[in-house]
Order: C-alpha cells, then sequence, then structure tokens
C-alpha cells in the first residue's frame, strides 16, 4: 500500500493533489500544531492585474498553541461575506457552504473533498487524529504508515530535508517532485490534467 501524509491546507496548490494521486491512501496530518498565516487558513492565486492575490479566513487567538484539527475561525465580522464575494469574483464559484463551519480544518477538509472530486481523485483519505498514534516529527509519520500497512511512503519535494529515513525500517520511501508551474492555489489549474 503506498501512502502519503500532508496537513490540511486551504484549497492547496496542485503538487498537494498530484502527490495525492499518487498514493493509495492520503492521510490528512490534522493532529500537529497549527501555523497561522501559513496556508492553513489562507492561499493566494494571481488577479486579472497580474498581482498576487491573497484569500484568507480568519482564525481565533492563540491559534498557534493548538492543534489543526482543534482551531476556531475567527468570530464574523464581515470576512465571511468579502471572502465569499472574493472567490466568487475571481474564481467563478460559490464556497459560502464552505465558509459556514467553526473549526478551520473542517473549512478545508470541504475544500480538498470539492477539488478532489473536479479532478477525479477517489483514492481513500483518512485523519492522523483518528489513527491514534504518538510520535514527533519523522517517528509520527513512521507511526502513521505502519499502523496502516504502508510498503511505500510517497514524501514530498522537501522530504529529504527533514526525515529521518532510516527510521522507516522495510517502508520504502520515495520523493515526489511535484509538475508545477507555480505554487498558486489549486482553484487556478482545475482545468489542467494532473
Amino acid at each position: 500500500m503506498r501512502v502519503t501524509i500532508h496537513q490540511p491546507l486551504h484549497f492547496p496548490y496542485l503538487g498537494f493533489f498530484q502527490k495525492m494521486k499518487e498514493a493509495d491512501v492520503f492521510v490528512i496530518l490534522d493532529d500537529v500544531k497549527f501555523c497561522k498565516n501559513e496556508f492553513h487558513n489562507r492561499n493566494k492565486f494571481k488577479n486579472k492585474e497580474g498581482n498576487d492575490e491573497w484569500f484568507t479566513v480568519p482564525v481565533e487567538k492563540k491559534a498557534n498553541s493548538k492543534l489543526i484539527k482543534d482551531v476556531m475561525v475567527a468570530n464574523d465580522y464581515g470576512w465571511k461575506k468579502k471572502l465569499i464575494k472574493q472567490m466568487k469574483y475571481n474564481f467563478k464559484e460559490d464556497f459560502s457552504e464552505f465558509y459556514n463551519h467553526k473549526r478551520m480544518v473542517d473549512i478545508n477538509i470541504d475544500a480538498i473533498k470539492w477539488c478532489r472530486k473536479k479532478l477525479g481523485i477517489d483514492n481513500d483519505m483518512i485523519f492522523s487524529s483518528e489513527l491514534n498514534v504518538g510520535g514527533y516529527k519523522t517517528e509520527k509519520v513512521v507511526n502513521i504508515c505502519k499502523e496502516i500497512g504502508a510498503v511505500e511512503y510517497i514524501a514530498g519535494p522537501f522530504g529529504k530535508d527533514y526525515l529521518d529515513e532510516s527510521l522507516f525500517g522495510d517502508i520504502e520511501v520515495t520523493h515526489f517532485e511535484p509538475k508545477v508551474n507555480d505554487h498558486y492555489t489549486i482553484l487556478v489549474h482545475l482545468d489542467e490534467k494532473l
């Protein structure tokens, strides 16, 4: 069984889905620390004027001290209406249902599932928090792989920089290189082949 693992990002880039498609099982790493103002709660695209533009879901204060699965979105003082309008204008889609969730992870999972469907990806997707395995960094990845019976772990392009591959034992580690021209949200690439 080929397994890959990734944190749930907000409308991730094309390479996220290319790597996902290569695996039999895609594990959503939702029980590690949240990083505010990274791609957990925002993403970017090139707007009609040719400039980078961010779309962001505000999250609660102290989100960086919580696990991804536990981070709540900020109270709505107008951000939802503005964000939904921005998305509709730029991507011609109504994502208002996604932004009704109280937890950031639920918004991201809805977005990832919506993109998977559009891209024709139907492999298994599970949550690391449901596996109830411990460990830190590489040890956690190895424990997840062992728990679900992986024979191969598909690491991202930067896995060489942080994984201790000696801990994988009999599990083969391969490094996936995405075929992308940019790292903008998948929403600008939905018409492309994986």
